[in-house]
């Protein structure tokens, strides 16, 4: 008697815990959808409308564009899965499409980590002093930035081709082998334990070298600008500018740094097991695609064209304000 009340007791414990991670899981990725959509929409129209309107856009704005390109496919590919997951709709996709969407979001979230690492190294290079190797390099760092992007998509299709080869549906019988990464809508079923090690010590590297990347440059860039500041006090709206700039710069390195590094700390334990738990699994891929939400809403936050472009019906007020305006308060350091 005492041990079927026990083993009632723990079922429904059980029971609760998994309502509880699938209410919270869907919650946080609905939010994640609903800001993080529109908001880099919004940034993507803006500057596809001053493209055309202007024909060509600032080398840091063009970065910024696809920036909020890749964070949308982000949302796209594992934001609105997940919450579909979440609020109970199952086996929606077949082997090609867990391929396709698989792959889109680590392309995806690949090109994220590096564009955002390019954003950091191009406004460190603008900051720098005017002395001729730097003017050659901003030039030539200017001139190169398609290129760049360019290289890093053909990088990351190197790294990331197991999101081709290993996604399938999941088994009906929820039957899960070992060495998986099982993302309920779809899993990864790495051949072995080699194979799941190697590819996963790929993406942390690759990780890593991008936010150290990011990281020395943007530490560079504050360094600058710092003092900059400092020989600008008493000269009313320069300083105002290199503290706008440092404000922006910060926020946007301590959250990309902070986000990422929850999620390779959650990427390196599932690496440490042959079996993940879910709710390891939705914290990992809930913090991987929150940049992607949150780095817009910044980047809207710190632009004054953005900011004036409230909706998109009002596009060309947005695009008169810019040239009264001017620059963003990240656009400032690229000057």
């Amino acid at each position: 008697m005492f041990v079927y009340v026990a083993m009632s007791l723990l079922c429904g414990l059980m029971d609760l815990q998994t309502e509880v991670r699938v209410v919270l899981k869907a919650t946080g990725f609905i939010c994640l959808v609903l800001v993080g959509v529109p908001a880099n929409l919004s940034v993507l129209l803006l500057f596809c409308h001053l493209r055309f309107t202007r024909g060509c856009l600032p080398p840091n704005d063009f970065i910024l564009t696809n920036l909020a390109a890749v964070n949308l496919l982000v949302l796209f590919c594992r934001g609105i899965p997940q919450t579909l997951v979440a609020l109970g709709l199952k086996h929606f996709m077949n082997d090609w499409g867990c391929k396709v969407v698989i792959f889109s979001y680590r392309m995806s979230r690949a090109m994220s980590i590096c564009v955002t690492a390019l954003l950091g190294c191009y406004q460190s290079v603008s900051v720098s002093p005017a002395t001729p190797r730097w003017t050659i390099l901003k030039r030539w760092l200017t001139d190169h930035l398609p290129h760049a992007i360019t290289i890093f998509w053909i990088l990351n299709v190197f790294i990331c081709h197991a999101a081709i080869l290993y996604p399938q549906t999941p088994p009906i019988n929820g039957s899960i082998p070992e060495y998986t990464l099982n993302l309920e809508f779809c899993i990864v079923v790495f051949p072995g334990f080699e194979v799941y090690m190697v590819h996963g010590v790929m993406y942390t590297v690759r990780d890593v070298a991008f936010v150290g990347v990011m990281v020395l440059a943007a530490g560079y860039m504050l360094l600058v600008l710092y003092r900059h500041r400092q020989q600008m006090k008493g000269v009313r709206g320069a300083s105002q500018a290199s503290v706008g700039a440092f404000q922006a710069v910060l926020l946007l390195v301590c959250t990309y740094v902070a986000l990422f590094g929850l999620e390779n700390v959650l990427w390196g334990y599932t690496l440490s097991v042959s079996r993940v738990i879910p709710a390891i699994i939705d914290a990992r891929v809930f913090f991987a695609s929150c940049y992607s939400a949150l780095s817009p809403v910044f980047i809207i936050a710190t632009n004054r064209r953005l900011k004036s472009f409230q909706c998109f019906s009002c596009a060309k007020n947005a695009a008169g304000k810019f040239s009264a305006h001017g620059e963003s308060n990240i656009s400032h350091v690229t000057k």
